[in-house]
């Protein structure tokens, strides 16, 4: 994940990485962490927490011979590149501490133990800035996962703010944001810029507004905007399959 490995070395001076993972919330409500992503994704892990190996337990972590630790970038953009990735969707990015033993490699570490500082929550899944946690139906026994969402299309779930999410962390100090960096080209319909939208675009950007929109993105309860981008692919498909066609045709 994130290149060769280095020599082994020890720090009890924090060192900061930035990596991305799944909010999650225990079954009680009572406590909130984290999970990981790919492989690790059966891993849940607290604010505070020490790496554990799940192969051999009897080794330190990280070990030369084995991937175990927790890994990180040294680069918060390199962590958020891999949110655009769909199998990482709903992952936020998080700002740790690494300390203890840990391994450098060429774009970050892999360490012992860390202290998450901070939590960027991602877009929501309708393309605007998330400013709450939801349910999803995801999780594993005893954690509910989390994912980004604005406020409309958060209409009608139960949510969980980012300051709830800090404080049920345990970790004093904790902070949790939106990240719309990504969208700091982009423009509200409605902001009194460019031309207005005629199509039934509310000033969140939810295709067909507060009304008649399902709670999980900006598709219409009819779906035809998905049907129609659909068509649109299909259709370019079959012209760059009819033009090899003519193309192997002509050559004969």
């Amino acid at each position: 994940m994130i290149g060769r490995s280095g020599a082994h070395e020890s720090s009890e001076t924090a060192l900061t990485g930035y990596k991305i993972a799944y909010p999650v919330v225990s079954s009680n409500g009572a406590r909130t962490a984290f999970s990981g992503v790919g492989a690790g994704k059966r891993i849940v892990y607290l604010a505070v927490d020490d790496a554990v190996c799940l192969n051999d337990s009897s080794h330190p972590v990280p070990n030369r011979m084995c991937k175990c630790g927790f890994y990180c970038f040294h680069l918060r953009d390199a962590a958020r590149d891999l949110t655009s990735a769909p199998e990482n969707s709903g992952a936020v990015v998080i700002e740790v501490a690494a300390s203890g033993r840990y391994r450098r490699h060429e774009l970050g570490l892999r360490y012992a133990r860390q202290r998450v500082r901070r939590v960027w929550m991602g877009p929501c899944r309708c393309g605007w800035a998330a400013e709450v946690f939801v349910h999803t139906a995801e999780g594993r026994a005893g954690w509910c996962q989390l994912t980004p969402s604005c406020r409309d299309c958060a209409q009608g779930h139960p949510v969980l703010t980012g300051a709830s999410f800090a404080a049920l962390s345990g970790e004093r100090g904790l902070t949790v944001s939106g990240d719309d960096s990504p969208l700091r080209h982009f423009e509200h319909p409605h902001d009194g810029t460019g031309d207005q939208n005629t199509a039934g675009v509310d000033r969140r950007g939810c295709a067909h507004g507060r009304d008649g929109r399902d709670h999980h993105g900006c598709a219409g309860a009819d779906g035809t905007a998905l049907v129609d981008a659909e068509f649109a692919v299909l259709h370019a498909r079959i012209d760059e399959l009819q033009a090899e066609l003519d193309h192997l045709l002509h050559q004969e």
